[in-house]
C-alpha cells in the first residue's frame, strides 16, 4: 500500500484547496525564537509557564510556550501525521485542517482510494481544552481487474472529539484526546455502529531541533463491510526535525504507526510515513506526505 498526500492547514481561516496526499501526531518542537520577554501579557493565561524577575524599575516576565508564538502552528497541527499534537488550540481560536488523500492497494486486483476533503475543525475553549468536529469524507474507490474498471463511492462517518492539554515544561508535554464517531447510512464506507477513540500523547524535545512524540490509542470502531466490530491498540512514534538552521518555517518528520486488533488477533499492522511541512504565514501551513504499509494486513 502506497500513499501520497498534500494538506493545507489554517488557523482562524477556513480554506478550500486542491492537493495530493495519504492517511493522517505532531511532535512538540522547541523553537529558540519562541522565548518571549513580555509585560502584562495575558493572551495565553492558563496555558503558559512564567518566571518573574523583580527590579526597582520594572517587572520582566519570561514566557515559554511551544504551543504559542509566530511558528507555533507547526506544533499545534494534528496532521499530516496519524497521531495527534500534544498542543490544544488557544482560547477562542479556530483551526481548520483539510487535504486530499490518494491510496494505492496492490494484490490480485489493483485498487485506488481517494479521500477528501479530510476536514478537522478544532476550537479552543480555554483552560487547555479544545473541541473537534470531523465532518464526513467523500470516498471514491476504483478497482482495475481483468481489463475492467469499476467504481464505488460514498461517505465516511462523522464524529466529535475533545483534547485536554494536561501539563508541559520546557522540553515535554502531555495531553489526551478522545473522539466519538456516529452511525452512517452509507454501507460501503460508513458503518451502523458508534465508535470510540481514546489517545494518550507525550512529546519530548531531545534538542533545539529534534523532538519525539509517542501516542498510545485504544480504538473501538466498526468496519464499513458488514459493520464488524474492531477493538485495537495503536502505539505510534514520530520524530520531528524543525530545520532552524535553514528556516524556522520548515519542518520534517518520520512516523511509525502500529495497530493490533485484539478482538480478532490477525497480527500487528505496521505503517510508516514521512513528510515535510512549510509555514506560509503565521496562520497558514502546507505539507506533503508519503507512506507505505509494511505488512499484508489491510
Amino acid at each position: 500500500m502506497y500513499m501520497i498526500r498534500l494538506l493545507i492547514d489554517a488557523s482562524m481561516i477556513p480554506l478550500l484547496t486542491m492537493a495530493f496526499t495519504v492517511l493522517p501526531a505532531q511532535a512538540f518542537t522547541y523553537n529558540t525564537h519562541q522565548k518571549i520577554i513580555a509585560m502584562n501579557d495575558t493572551s495565553n493565561t492558563g496555558n503558559i509557564k512564567t518566571h518573574r524577575h523583580n527590579s526597582k524599575d520594572k517587572q520582566d516576565i519570561s514566557t515559554f510556550d511551544s504551543c504559542a508564538g509566530p511558528y507555533a502552528l507547526l506544533n499545534i497541527l494534528d496532521r499530516p501525521t496519524i497521531s495527534d499534537s500534544v498542543c490544544a488550540v488557544k482560547k477562542d481560536k479556530i483551526l481548520t485542517e483539510l487535504g486530499y488523500d490518494y491510496q494505492i492497494e496492490t494484490g490480485n486486483d489493483f485498487n485506488t482510494l481517494e479521500t477528501l476533503p479530510q476536514i478537522e475543525i478544532r476550537y479552543g475553549t480555554g483552560h487547555n481544552v479544545e473541541l473537534k468536529l470531523f465532518p464526513p469524507n467523500y470516498k471514491l474507490q476504483t478497482t482495475y481487474t481483468a481489463g475492467k474498471t469499476s467504481r464505488i463511492f460514498g461517505y465516511s462517518n462523522a464524529g466529535l472529539g475533545a483534547k485536554y492539554e494536561f501539563e508541559y515544561g520546557k522540553k515535554w508535554g502531555i495531553a489526551t484526546d478522545t473522539a466519538v464517531t456516529f452511525p452512517s447510512d452509507t454501507t460501503d464506507f460508513g458503518s451502523n455502529g458508534t465508535g470510540v477513540i481514546v489517545n494518550g500523547i507525550f512529546a519530548y524535545n531531545i534538542s533545539a531541533d529534534i523532538s519525539v512524540g509517542i501516542q498510545i490509542g485504544l480504538f473501538h470502531l466498526f468496519s464499513p463491510v458488514y459493520s464488524i466490530q474492531q477493538t485495537s491498540v495503536n502505539p505510534i512514534i514520530v520524530v520531528t526535525d524543525q530545520l532552524n538552521q535553514i528556516t524556522d518555517r520548515l519542518q520534517m518528520y518520520a512516523e511509525c504507526y502500529n495497530t493490533k486488533d485484539i478482538m480478532h488477533d490477525k497480527g500487528i499492522m505496521s505503517f510508516i510515513d514521512a513528510g515535510v511541512q512549510y509555514l506560509l504565514s503565521q496562520d497558514i501551513e502546507i505539507d506533503l506526505e508519503g507512506g507505505h504499509n509494511l505488512t499484508d494486513i489491510p
